[in-house]
């Protein structure tokens, strides 16, 4: 019997696609070198600035380079100059390779040009944003970044082998210059006594010079000490507030920005148009274009004329017009260059500015392709500021119309006509798509802001107002309402919503497929102030001519002209009479050739069947390969556009009932399924030529080969890939329209549509749960849990399947599930309260809305506090909305898009701030930073409504040559494959930049690998840059506390740890703290993970007290997420031993790692290698620690021997001072006479003393002998009554050893201090 193959995962098969394309796309970017070959060239700036050195691609634009220019400080403030190249001009929109001359090293110089109205107005505009910066919170306050407030760049104290060889061969050169430094100043002592003061001078100079240059080298710690007492007292309270960590506090909203670490600097007092302006005619005629009024800081105010070749200071004032120069300054090219000239606060203050503009992050000014407004606002300031006035009047909201409108369709559609054979091409093509999608989108914007304000005025104002539809800049708008009863059975208005979200995902689609000859229309949702706004391109002609509105594919719903018009009446009629049809509602379906075969392209590429269905005007079958809603129609300009893609995708089979029209599948899924559908057809046909194979050589007598030689053997031909059956599903199932065909092709398509949605059941949900509770996916709020789910192709309508199946019951996941269905009820609550709120009472609405939903009541308010408060309110919606009202409506809509009844009509307090955050990022609410209350029935107040802003969803287009190369530079990646990994990437990060820009979510992406390349390799500084260029791109593109943004955080703090950059990566993982104990839920799983990044850069710095209350806390997230005899449990009882070890605390590391040890065995028994190793350090443990018991019992005893020395040397001095003193004469002599004196001298004592003497030297040694038995009994007595019982032992022998020496001791001092007052005896009595 044959053995079975594993059928190889649909992971491993798109592995195999993305490096096959990567391949491929590589191989073209080697034939056109042109595209990655990047080269350097100069910039030759004006002379106070110098020369500067760019990196650029050949398929840049010299617009590109006045970019990069205006976002750099030292350049940010010259705005009208043109390039030249060897004296020749060159045309700002040339691209580098078309330059004649330019080669690398090339330099370009920026030469002055002539000023008109329009250019000089925006140098002025240019100037006056320098200058706000000063007074504003961040550089870029429309798209900030908080990187820089928690930057605190460190230099790296942990060294590559190549930087450690360099730094050793720099010290052997400052050695070298050491000693030659030495030889001069030898021989500069011996100079001539004239020259000694200098020669002193020149030795002084010199040694600051050595020391410079041993500080230059590569003792870090040097460098650091130097560094920290350069530092200003308020830059080290700033860093020691930025590294400073206490413990785990309760995080505030109140603390969300941080405080900014630059005062306010103020250059002007103001600068406005002067009331001299416009320019009279006959000054136009030398040149004058307007006038300025500056009042400066020391208090003067001077008038500057703009002209053509610049500004000067006339000699106006506010009474009297002079336009002739004044002589208090030149005229300049620059306004900046003329104030600095009359004003040292100027250019002082403007100095200031460039030096903090240049000490953030060089993306921190760069705008994003659209901004990311934050749902958190710091407080609520208006300047005061008279320019924001002028431009605001100027600035009426129909200005565009003035002048000749924008053919926006003109400019969507014709870049997809370019050329797109090589990369190269493409690149432009891409760039030119994208740059017009973002300006289309924030016009979009614009538009929908003023349609909603109600600004302007409807093209067709007769009709209701549910159907009034604008043209805005040459864009159509309108609202998305069922105007026309096409969705009374599935929701009516709120169908109608969700049709238009379709309908964009549909136009994604077909530009992804980029079907030559077929086009869709730029198009863009707005919802502000709870209506949903579409924004869509004219199609030529559609307003005006008759022709651009004939259906020329799909249904036609109502006639488009006066014959459809009688002839569809004349039919209804013919109907009506026959009983037929009563509501009204033919399908009349048309196919045109053309139209149909570019379709069937598109279709093969979305899995899209061809099929047929019935055309009920003639009652004819059509075929058709979309869904019969869609429509093609053929514009003016002849090109051929397909609309109302609402069913790109065929139907969901699980949601067939009539309130589930809209259900349709996401294109993830569909291509998942495929290619699970191919693979596993693949393995069957290998599994049945492995059978023939067998069978075949069974008949011959040939023995089987081995499983691994039979596998190898049969391989799969081309003729057998070719033969794999495509997938495709029929689009018009289970909807209104007929089906055509017979029975049996039905049958067929709704088993295999059918299929699809078992697989969606059966394995993608299960694989998600899977995924979920072993938390290898670990989404932390709504944002990543509906990515989590797009991702793999489920819809958010099976929020509920999922929060009811029981292998989710984890109280995470369920917590989550709630927070999100609840979230998403909530939003149409709030979108129908606000499109019944008039514009005054909108503050009122929000917060009144926000304290049904998140307030808790208490009762505390009176009815008469009510009542007071609802007279204030207009709008009677509001008023009636209470909180059982709305969590009632909420219960209801979460039952019917979900099928989940909620157990609870209220959010949890924990979660509460978790929601907020999800509800005001849903609807585009900015509230004030503050602490609120959600224990109190009003926790919000009207004041704490910052703004309101539009939420926006367009085509988002993306380069496929950067995508295709980003994901086989992953895979490369992931194979370890670092430096094929690393040009490819490199290779996505150059077209993104040429295609999007760098602010870029791709581009933050390809930073965010190439980081993690470069640590691999032991490049940590390289990997730091990286890493904060994916940073600072991910909170301008993403925002500032999403998931994404924390992670980018968290890998640069682990990259700066790494490198040595310790207090660096404090700061960092402070604010990761705090994002995640803020945003993250009670036992959000990264906790864990954040802990313990945290409580490792805390053990790096030796601060192991704290480092262990971390650990504690991941093991109690821990031991709640998983269970107590867990693996990670086990994991982080090691860190905490190896912590504890290092603290010299061995009785609580053995604990812990007993406790580690023990759940290896559990869990993996005892001959796991992991077991083995925890056993063994285990056992170095308890040894190190008996040893250390050991030795700290020596040096106790040891300690205790010294004690007891210095007690008996104690004793035996006070028993000295105590004896009385002893004479060295006899007492007979001391009063004697001189010759008495001379005999004792000369040896001649008198006889009658002798027997004197004896009785007297008895006498002493008596004496001194009793005293040194007490002395014995007194010191064999334990003098010490602590010490402990295992050394009572040896101390008491160590105390009778050293009493009995002391005693000898003592005995011979007092025998000596008695022989020493008699006669000599002699030798026998000694002897005796």
């Amino acid at each position: 019997m044959s053995e079975t193959i594993d059928n190889p995962t649909v992971e491993e098969y798109n592995e195999k696609e993305t490096i096959v394309s990567g391949e491929q796309v590589e191989q073209e970017i080697q034939e056109n070198e042109q595209v990655s070959q990047s080269f350097q060239i100069s910039i030759k700036t004006p002379a106070e600035i110098g020369t500067i050195n760019i990196q650029v691609q050949p398929t840049d634009t010299l617009i590109d380079i006045q970019s990069f220019l205006y976002e750099t400080s030292e350049t940010c403030l010259y705005s009208s100059y043109e390039f030249r190249l060897d004296g020749k001009q060159i045309p700002e929109y040339s691209e580098l390779s078309s330059i004649e001359g330019l080669v690398e090293g090339s330099t370009l110089e920026m030469v002055p040009i002539d000023y008109n109205e329009r250019s000089a107005k925006l140098h002025v505009k240019r100037l006056r944003d320098i200058m706000n910066t000063g007074l504003t919170e961040f550089a870029n306050m429309n798209n900030p970044s908080l990187f820089s407030s928690f930057s605190f760049p460190e230099k790296s104290n942990i060294l590559t082998e190549e930087q450690q060889l360099e730094e050793q061969k720099q010290k052997f050169e400052q050695q070298q210059q050491q000693q030659q430094q030495q030889t001069e100043d030898k021989e500069e002592k011996e100079t001539i006594a004239t020259e000694q003061q200098q020669n002193k001078k020149n030795k002084h100079h010199h040694h600051n010079k050595k020391g410079n240059k041993k500080n230059s080298g590569g003792d870090e710690s040097l460098n650091n000490e130097n560094n920290e007492e350069k530092l200003t007292p308020q830059q080290k309270e700033r860093k020691q507030k930025m590294t400073e960590i206490k413990g785990i506090d309760k995080p505030m909203l109140s603390n969300y920005y941080p405080e900014s670490p630059i005062a306010p600097v103020q250059c002007v007092k103001s600068m406005i148009y002067s009331g001299w302006s416009p320019v009279p005619g006959y000054r136009k005629l030398f040149g004058d274009l307007f006038y300025l009024d500056i009042t400066l800081l020391e208090g003067t105010t001077i008038c500057v004329t703009a002209s053509t070749q610049g500004f000067f200071i006339n000699q106006s004032s506010n009474a009297t017009f002079n336009p002739s120069v004044s002589q208090k300054a030149t005229i300049n090219h620059s306004l900046h260059q003329l104030l600095t000239q009359v004003s040292r606060l100027f250019r002082r203050g403007l100095n200031q500015i460039l030096a903090n503009i240049g000490r953030n992050h060089p993306f921190d000014m760069l705008p994003g392709v659209l901004p990311v407004h934050n749902w958190v606002a710091s407080s609520k300031t208006n300047r005061y500021d008279i320019n924001k006035g002028t431009d605001t009047f100027v600035s009426v909201q129909d200005v565009e119309l003035r002048g000749n409108p924008r053919d926006w369709n003109e400019e969507i559609q014709a870049p997809k006509e370019l050329p797109k054979s090589t990369v190269q091409e493409r690149i432009i093509r891409d760039r030119a798509i994208s740059k017009v999608n973002s300006e289309f989108v924030e016009c979009a914007i614009r538009g929908a802001q003023v349609i909603v304000d109600k600004a302007i005025l409807p093209i067709n104002p007769a009709e209701n107002q549910r159907s009034h539809m604008f043209l805005y800049n040459n864009i159509f708008f309108s609202y998305a309402l069922d105007t026309r009863d096409s969705f009374t059975d599935c929701g009516g208005d709120d169908a109608a919503r969700t049709s238009a979200n379709n309908d964009l995902k549909g136009i994604r689609l077909y530009n992804l497929a980029d079907i030559e000859g077929l086009y869709t229309l730029g198009t863009a949702i707005v919802d502000y102030k709870g209506q949903r706004i579409i924004a869509q391109s004219l199609i030529p002609g559609i307003l005006t001519t008759e022709k651009t509105s004939k259906i020329y594919y799909g249904s036609m719903d109502t006639p488009t002209n006066e014959e459809e018009e009688e002839e569809q009446q004349q039919q209804q009629q013919q109907q009506k009479e026959d009983g037929e049809n009563k509501n009204n509602n033919t399908k009349s379906i048309k196919a045109d050739p053309e139209f149909h075969s570019r379709l069937l392209q598109a279709a093969s590429l979305l899995h899209l069947s061809e099929s047929k269905v019935i055309s009920e005007d003639n009652n004819q079958e059509v075929s058709v390969c979309t869904s019969f809603e869609s429509k093609g129609i053929i514009g003016i300009d002849g090109r051929r556009y397909i609309l109302d893609l609402i069913k790109a995708t065929p139907r969901d089979p699980n949601y067939t009932e009539t309130k589930d029209q809209l259900a349709v599948l996401r294109p993830e899924a569909i291509a998942t399924y495929s290619e699970y559908f191919k693979v596993t057809w693949l393995t069957q046909k290998r599994q049945q030529k492995l059978k023939e194979k067998e069978e075949r050589q069974k008949k011959e007598g040939i023995d089987p080969p081995t499983a691994t030689a039979r596998d190898e053997d049969v391989q799969l031909t081309d003729e057998d890939l070719a033969q794999s059956p495509v997938v495709s599903f029929n689009p018009n199932l289970f909807s209104k329209v007929k089906l055509g065909g017979t029975p049996e092709e039905q049958q067929k398509d709704i088993e295999d549509l059918k299929a699809i949605g078992a697989f969606l059941k059966g394995i993608l949900i299960p694989r998600l749960i899977e995924d979920l509770m072993l938390f290898n996916v670990a989404p932390v709020d709504g944002q990543t849990l509906t990515q989590v789910m797009h991702v793999r192709g489920i819809n958010m309508r099976y929020l509920g399947y999922i929060a009811k199946n029981e292998s989710a019951n984890v109280p995470f996941i369920q917590d989550l599930l709630f927070n999100e269905m609840v979230s998403r009820a909530a939003k149409h609550c709030f979108n129908r309260l606000l499109r019944s709120t008039n514009a005054s009472d909108m503050a009122h609405s929000i917060s009144h809305f926000l304290n049904c939903f998140l307030g808790t009541e208490t009762g505390s308010v009176s009815a008469d506090e009510k009542s007071k408060k609802a007279k204030q309110i207009k709008s009677s919606a509001i008023n009636e909305l209470t909180q059982g009202k709305l969590w009632s409506e909420i219960a209801q809509l979460v039952s019917s898009k979900f099928d989940f009844e909620i157990p609870t009509h209220s959010v949890p307090m924990e979660s509460r701030l978790i929601v907020l955050r999800c509800i005001c990022l849903k609807m585009g609410i900015q509230i004030l930073a503050k602490d609120y209350n959600f224990t109190t029935d009003a926790p919000f107040s009207p004041e704490d409504i910052v703004d309101l802003f539009p939420i926006v969803k367009h085509v988002n287009p993306r380069s496929t040559d950067g995508l295709d190369l980003l994901e086989a530079g992953k895979t490369f990646f992931n194979q370890r494959k670092y430096e094929l990994a690393t040009e490819l990437l490199g290779e996505a990060l150059a077209i993104y930049h040429q295609v999007h820009g760098p602010i870029h979510p791709d581009a933050g992406a390809c930073f965010t690998h190439l980081a993690m390349l470069a640590y691999q390799n032991e490049q940590y500084d390289l990997a730091i840059e990286y890493q904060k260029n994916a940073l600072v791109i991910t909170e301008k593109t993403a925002g500032l506390d999403h998931h994404e943004t924390v992670q980018s955080y968290t890998t640069l703090a682990v990259f700066c740890q790494r490198s040595g950059r310790y207090n660096e990566s404090i700061g960092y993982m402070k604010h990761v703290l705090y994002l995640t104990d803020l945003l993250g839920g009670e036992y959000n799983p990264e906790r864990a993970s954040i802990y313990t990044a945290i409580a490792a850069i805390l053990e790096d710095t030796e601060r192991f007290d704290l480092a262990l209350e971390f650990l504690k806390q991941t093991l109690k997230h821990q031991e709640f997420l998983f269970t107590p005899d867990h693996l990670m449990c086990s994991t982080t009882y090691h860190k905490m031993a190896i912590v504890c070890a290092r603290a010299t605390n061995f009785d609580d590391s053995i604990i812990h790692q007993k406790k580690s040890t023990d759940i290896l065995e559990k869990e993996l028994g005892e001959a796991h290698p992991r077991t083995k190793e925890s056993l063994e350090f285990y056992n170095g443990l308890s040894q190190t620690a008996h040893q250390i018991k050991l030795f700290k019992q020596h040096q106790a005893l040891k300690a205790e021997q010294d004690e007891l020395a210095r007690l008996q040397k104690e004793k035996v001095d006070q028993i000295k001072k105590s004896q009385p003193r002893v004479s060295s004469m006899p007492p007979s002599l001391e009063n004697g006479s001189v010759s008495e004196l001379l005999n004792y001298i000369n040896g001649k004592p008198k006889k009658s003393q002798s027997k004197k003497s004896k009785s007297t030297n008895t006498t002493t040694t008596t004496t001194t002998t009793a005293t040194t038995s007490k002395s014995k009994i007194t010191m064999a007595k334990n003098p010490n009554p602590t010490t402990k019982a295992t050394t009572s032992k040896s101390s008491t022998t160590a105390s009778s050893a050293a009493t009995n020496k002391s005693s000898t001791t003592t005995t011979k001092i007092n025998s000596s201090a008695a022989d020493s007052s008699a006669p000599k005896p002699n030798k026998k009595s000694s002897k005796n």
